[in-house]
């Protein structure tokens, strides 16, 4: 691909990397990252610095608009607004138990990949010590809720600018895209940290 476009490619990378970059830093602890994306749902566990588990679901905010809109009865565009509004808001008057279909199905998961990792040579009796989201879909707070519900760990949405020096009267508008730009910024340090 990178021949035919006239390229010589110099280096890959992939999310998992970026995103420990960006998100974890220097933390050694076992810590699990969630990258809720539109369509998939990516679930990292990474221990002394490095990316060791990944597993991916088909399950994003593109599906939780869908069950808005069917529980509301209206069009996309406008659950995708009230949902930002409640982004924005905390959304602590959202009840919880109408997503619980949805966000189980990350809990579950969160429980798995623990499992998985527990069970690989070496990594008996690590313990999860936190859960870093990010994604577009992390700042929806009934998954921030159920997670923090389901597993007691520190639980938070991930800052990626954290490690970033920036004018502070951009702070808030970074703070609402940076969930969707972990990746990015984690590749944007390559080489620099």
């Amino acid at each position: 691909v990178f021949a035919a476009a006239g390229l010589q490619l110099e280096e890959l990378e992939t999310e998992a990397f970026a995103l420990e970059r960006s998100l974890v830093g220097k933390d050694t602890s076992t810590v699990m990252v969630i990258d809720i994306g539109a369509e998939r749902t990516n679930f990292f566990i990474m221990d002394q610095g490095l990316p060791i588990t990944h597993r991916s679901v088909y399950l994003g905010g593109n599906m939780f608009d869908t069950f808005l809109a069917e529980k509301l009865g209206l069009d996309i565009a406008a659950v995708a607004q009230i949902k930002k509004d409640f982004s924005k808001s905390g959304g602590s008057s959202l009840p919880l138990e109408l997503f619980r279909s949805l966000t189980d199905q990350i809990t579950k998961e969160v429980g798995y990949s623990m499992d998985m990792f527990t069970r690989q040579t070496g990594n008996e009796g690590k313990r999860l010590e936190k859960i870093i989201l990010t994604g577009g879909a992390a700042l929806f707070p009934p998954i921030l809720s159920a997670i923090k519900e389901k597993f007691p760990v520190t639980v938070f949405i991930g800052d990626p600018w954290a490690r970033v020096v920036y004018q502070q009267r951009l702070k808030q508008i970074l703070d609402e895209i940076g969930p969707r730009m972990a990746v990015s910024i984690g590749l944007a340090m390559r080489n620099i940290v």
